[in-house]
């Protein structure tokens, strides 16, 4: 058991770090195009009535300011937890479901690779003029912020695809396939707080929210199919 474990561990490991270089890589210099993009992905919203990011963070704001910041947390850290969680219990619960989700897990990592790289998108709090607050800036939660010192680095603009809300989708698929009623609330519930929390926070626009269900609809049918 352990030495499945340590290998799983390493599989995982391996393919995200190689993911966050590769990501890296891709890290537009100089950011015009970046912010381009994302007036493009402005006008593209309000062509479609989507773009609500802002009139959300404010709703947000005036309702509580600390169920911002707990969104903002929630933001940071809640992907990795409900990933970890679920990978955990399909682990000892069904090795098939399991290996189905890291292979789908990884998929999405390689093809959200290849958008960032051909498509750098400045996510909402760093668009000039859009009047939304970077909390995750503020909060000091963003490792790659200019007055940071954390030696962690990464592309601050790939912000299509989200995979912060393809993950959590990815949850709580797990939890549809898997669960009883109160784990299918509670992964419903997980991918919900994660969309507010993706928009809420300035991170990403609805149209990454929906980009990121296609990317994971996507790398199922393949993982599927393999």
């Amino acid at each position: 058991m352990f030495r499945t474990v340590s290998r799983e561990l390493a599989i995982v490991g391996v393919a995200y770090l190689t993911f966050a270089l590769a990501k890296n890589l891709t890290d537009p210099s100089p950011v015009l195009k970046a912010v381009s993009n994302g007036w493009g992905v402005i006008r593209l919203e309000s062509a479609l009535a989507l773009n609500h990011e802002s009139f959300i963070q404010q709703i947000i704001a005036r309702l509580s300011l600390g169920l911002l910041i707990a969104l903002t947390y929630f933001y940071a850290v809640g992907m990795w937890l409900g990933l970890a969680g679920t990978a955990v219990v399909l682990f000892i619960k069904t090795r098939v479901a399991y290996v189905q989700l890291r292979r789908t897990f990884m998929l999405t990592m390689i093809l959200g690779a290849v958008v960032f790289a051909v498509y750098p998108l400045a996510p909402p709090r760093f668009m000039p003029g859009l009047g939304m607050t970077d909390t995750v800036t503020l909060l000091g939660l963003d490792p790659a912020a200019p007055n940071s010192n954390s030696a962690i680095s990464y592309n601050r603009f790939a912000a299509m695809p989200s995979l912060h809300y393809a993950w959590a989708l990815l949850v709580m698929v797990a939890a549809f396939r898997f669960g009883g009623r109160r784990v299918i609330i509670a992964g419903f519930s997980f991918q919900l707080l994660m969309f507010v929390a993706i928009i809420a926070t300035g991170n990403h626009y609805i149209l990454d929210a929906l980009a990121g269900a296609l990317l994971l609809v996507i790398a199922m049918y393949i993982a599927g199919q393999w």
